[in-house]
């Protein structure tokens, strides 16, 4: 499964789960013992490896059991045997488990090294395999233009004499990352793969491309395209006696949703609380996404009650298995619900919560994602992927502007040069609540990224200023190099700035103020951030008791 940047829900793109039928798992361990001891000739060595490498290669995700201990035991075999291709074979099958599993910068080194090896060697089958990896890793990072430059040359340097199987693999990878590029030409791609797998007979590799093609319809907003293909997969499931996996039924469910029809959606999704069907979610999120899924369909249709039950079911698995992306988005829907009954203060604080959260999560994927991508380029052009990424991590999403984790790395650095010339401000929004539960969530997040323009567009005194964004409502001003009268002049610049905004097309009545509290380095000794930020944050509290919409930087 891929999961979209940002927490926005998961991309049901199902994948050939590397799975091995667990009557075969030890019959490569076996070989390689008799070949240890000399008993199995070299060239039937050779012929029983690459077999079952086209089997690791080719396996559907409705096998059972797990093909790592194959992998790594045909890459053991393949080092004895002398035979390095083969060994490279195997690290890619390899490769792409680590990378099912959310390995995803291993998967992208291991995969990157191979296509090293197979270029220098001009071994096309090979270059053909590592390309298949690497758009995969890409994608999940989100390089869809890589991903789709290496799925085109998966196709083309895969011959003729590649196992068809195989060849539909690749064909569904490059119509996937077409699909979630929203290409136009992913439908003829599909529609043209899927008619492969038919000829071919193979009725696992047609549940899965009709799965994706469904799922990729329901992003580019053609629900009559996803309910037709989402219908067919579910035929095609009960012509075949196939019970759909959760993350199937939740694509049906996402079709459903799309085209309003939230009883029928509710009606696929039950199908899933089956104990057989739920607990064996070949996912990695046991369950969890797809029973927030359900959660959300429950709410639609009013059904609060059972609503709560199943998200609270949901993030006891999340707490239970560390799934902290899908528990950030179960905050968002406990807020919808908390709404649903007329609790707004419960709804606005679970929201604030989801907020921090989100933004710290994106923080963490963006990290995540510059070492995947530098995992998998060692080139100019990948350090400077890797440096924007980076850059990336420390921007908050909604305005812009730095966020904790830049102040957290960036204020000590400041304080250590010793200046006293340095001052911060802490800036919150006066009666920010008001506009949240008056206009809505949508006008307060315009609002707020209105603030961060001005924060930005009235320059400071002085050089290396810059504005972050606390979480919430709370924003930062960091001036270094600037004096008493500077600094107080300019915050009251900001503050003036602020409220002779036209704020009316926004808010309509309701006026928008900043309260700030501010402080120098040279009115404490040897000062830590914690100390400084500490000193703004009660000359801040002072300015919202005085009467708001003012700035205290003294006392």
């Amino acid at each position: 499964m891929l999961t979209r940047p940002g927490g926005g829900g998961p991309a049901r793109l199902t994948d050939a789960d590397g799975a091995a039928d667990a009557t075969v798992v030890t019959s490569l361990a076996v070989r390689e013992d008799a070949l240890a001891e000399g008993e199995v000739p070299v060239p039937e060595a050779v012929g029983a490896l690459l077999a079952d490498l086209d089997e690791l290669e080719t396996l559907s995700r409705f096998a059972a059991g797990s093909a790592t201990g194959r992998a790594e035991a045909a890459a053991e075999t393949a080092r004895q045997l002398g035979r390095p291709d083969l060994e490279q074979r195997a690290r890619l099958v390899r490769a792409d488990l680590q990378r099912r599993r959310g390995a995803v910068a291993e998967a992208g080194r291991t995969a990157s090294e191979v296509h090293r090896w197979a270029t220098e060697a001009r071994d096309r089958y090979l270059m053909a395999r590592s390309s298949f990896v690497l758009t995969a890793v890409l994608q999940e990072v989100g390089d869809l233009a890589g991903a789709l430059e290496h799925a085109v040359s998966s196709i083309d340097l895969l011959d003729e004499t590649a196992l068809p199987a195989l060849r539909i693999d690749h064909l569904v990878r490059l119509a996937d990352v077409l699909g979630l590029a929203r290409d136009p030409a992913a439908p003829e791609r599909y529609t043209a793969v899927l008619r492969l797998a038919e000829e071919l007979g193979d009725v696992d590799r047609q549940l899965r491309i009709l799965n994706n093609r469904a799922y990729t319809d329901t992003l580019a907003g053609r629900f009559d395209d996803a309910l037709a293909h989402s219908d067919r997969l579910q035929e095609l499931a009960r012509a075949h006696g196939r019970p759909l996996a959760v993350g199937d039924l939740d694509t049906v469910a996402r079709a459903l949703m799309g085209a309003d029809r939230l009883t029928e959606a509710e009606a696929a999704l039950r199908l899933g609380l089956a104990p057989e069907v739920l607990e064996a979610s070949s996912d990695g999120d046991a369950g969890a996404d797809f029973l927030l899924t359900l959660a959300e369909v429950q709410r639609r249709r009013g059904e609060v009650d059972l609503a709560q039950d199943t998200l609270s079911e949901c993030v006891r698995r999340c707490d239970l298995h560390g799934l902290t992306a899908i528990r950030v988005r179960a905050r968002a829907e406990q807020a919808e619900l908390h709404a649903a009954v007329g609790d707004h203060r419960a709804a606005y604080e679970e929201h604030k919560r989801y907020v921090a959260e989100l933004v710290e999560l994106q923080s963490a994927q963006r990290e995540a994602r510059a070492r995947a991508l530098q995992a998998v380029y060692e080139t100019t052009e990948a350090r400077r992927q890797s440096r924007r990424w980076r850059e990336l991590s420390l921007r908050d999403p909604l305005t812009g502007l730095y966020n904790r984790r830049h102040v957290d790395e960036e204020l000590p650095r400041l304080l250590a040069g010793g200046t006293d010339r340095l001052w911060v401000a802490l800036l919150d929004l006066d009666h920010f609540k008001r506009v949240n539960d008056t206009c809505s969530h949508a006008v307060g997040d315009e609002v707020l990224r209105a603030v961060a323009t001005l924060l930005q567009e009235i320059p400071a005194p002085g050089g290396g200023s810059f504005a972050a964004r606390m979480g919430g409502e709370e924003f930062l001003l960091v001036l270094p190099g600037i004096d008493d009268e500077d600094a107080a002049t300019h915050l009251e610049r900001v503050r003036s700035a602020v409220a002779a905004h036209p704020w009316a097309g926004l808010t309509g009545g309701l006026p928008v103020t900043v309260s700030a509290g501010a402080a120098s380095a040279a009115e404490v000794p040897d000062p830590t951030p914690a100390q400084l930020l500490g000193l703004a944050d009660a000359r801040l509290y002072r300015a919202k008791r005085a009467g708001r919409d003012r700035v205290v930087a003294t006392g």
